[in-house]
């Protein structure tokens, strides 16, 4: 999921800094991904800026700063919601796929705890509500198509 600034910076109350949080973390979560299921190739610069951005620019940014304790722990179980999904994608089994389906958008949790912390818990249920309809958009016989393209893609890459 790609979101747009002004969307961002919408759930956000305008906190530039929170903004930028968001952008880098769901940025650099693309990338991983991309870079575990092989299925789009990344150029050079993509990869160098990803790893830049969690490096160097994530752990400086005001916003994650400040609300570090409250976020590196909602990020850490993102992660591990991912990594989790993946494993119950790569197994199969129509149970596995109805939770990875959930379970690996755990990211944009961070979009909401972001909005809580800004703006309260009615502000954060608001937030989150879009949010989830926009993660999940492609509904669950679009996130199998991608699903299916993706393991192609890896099956072609591994050749």
């Amino acid at each position: 999921m790609y979101l747009k600034e002004d969307q961002v910076s919408k759930w956000v109350k305008g906190n530039a800094s929170a903004a930028e949080f968001l952008h880098m973390v769901i940025n650099i979560s693309h990338v991983w991904d991309d870079l575990i299921d092989k299925d789009k190739s990344l150029e050079d610069e993509a990869v160098n800026q990803c790893f830049f951005d969690a490096l160097v620019r994530l752990p400086r940014n005001e916003f994650y700063r400040k609300n570090f304790d409250h976020l590196n722990s909602i990020m850490m179980n993102s992660i591990s919601n991912w990594l989790i999904a993946t494993d119950m994608e790569r197994e199969g089994g129509e149970l596995q796929l109805n939770i990875a389906f959930i379970l690996r958008s755990s990211y944009v949790d961070l979009i909401t705890q972001s909005a809580l912390l800004i703006g309260g818990q009615a502000w954060a249920s608001q937030v989150g509500k879009e949010v989830r309809k926009l993660t999940h958009h492609e509904r669950y016989e679009g996130y199998l198509r991608t699903l299916d393209e993706e393991k192609k893609a890896r099956q072609a890459a591994a050749r």
